[in-house]
């Protein structure tokens, strides 16, 4: 069978728009399962500390703020502001995990009519856009939104499942323990490549902390980018199943 019926025999009836279709199912996880969650999230640990201060408040005012309970109420203040940045850090995860999910979904609906090359390229971002502009003729450079964000987004997804959510750099050992804390961990030097590229993502305490000015920044430059994908793609897949529409991409 031809590339061509091949491509028939996969869009049924109906005009086939793969893009498309993966931009609408990423659009609901993201801001239905991933943004919605954070911000509830976000919303009740804003609500406990506020509720906690506005006590400190008033005791100060009615002249009942004692010291060790200050110290107390404090620690319960902070301990939000922690759980609110490992939910922007969850967040992050999720919704990085879902961009390549989205890349790799539509690599393969079309893999019976152009089967993957071999690419030796380093980073899992590279790698699949040098898949793309050879398969597809998709240069992810050309995204009006711009493309470094997103290995700047995968590297920090990483660090924080698995480096800790800090930002030093991959133990060269696989076998070396690599908790903080314990006797034997030892942290490298702090992986000064990504921390020049992308500073957005460390704190002052060499840790992985994505901000929710920088989380919401990500869902648009990423929706913006599955968008722009996803129409570069069905109008690929129409030259594959429109011959007239234009000349195929070799």
């Amino acid at each position: 069978m031809s590339d061509h019926n091949d491509v028939i025999g996969m869009s049924g009836l109906g005009e086939w728009t793969p893009g498309a279709q993966e931009a609408e199912r990423f659009r609901e996880d993201v801001y239905l399962r991933i943004v919605a969650t954070a911000e509830t999230m976000v919303r009740s640990l804003d609500g406990r500390a506020e509720t906690v201060l506005s006590s400190l408040r008033k005791a100060a005012a009615d002249g009942n703020l004692h010291e060790e309970r200050e110290a107390v109420e404090l620690e319960a203040v902070l301990d939000s502001v922690e759980h609110s940045r490992f939910t922007f850090n969850w967040a992050h995860v999720m919704l990085t995990t879902r961009v390549v999910d989205v890349l790799k979904t539509l690599s393969g609906d079309l893999i019976a009519v152009r089967p993957k090359g071999t690419y030796s390229v380093k980073g899992e971002i590279r790698r699949l856009s040098a898949e793309f502009a050879d398969r597809f003729k998709i240069d992810f450079s050309k995204c009006p939104s711009g493309d470094p964000f997103l290995e700047g987004m995968v590297l920090a997804r990483n660090k924080i499942v698995h480096n800790g959510a800090m930002a030093w750099e991959a133990s060269s050992s696989p076998d070396a323990i690599v908790v903080e804390g314990t006797d034997e961990w030892s942290p490298s030097k702090c992986d000064r490549d990504f921390a020049t590229r992308f500073p957005e993502y460390i704190d002052s305490a060499n840790r992985i902390t994505v901000s929710e000015e920088l989380f919401k920044t990500n869902v648009e430059r990423t929706m913006a980018f599955v968008t722009w994908v996803g129409e570069r793609l069905d109008s690929f897949v129409q030259l594959l199943t429109k011959p007239s529409a234009g000349c195929l991409p070799s």
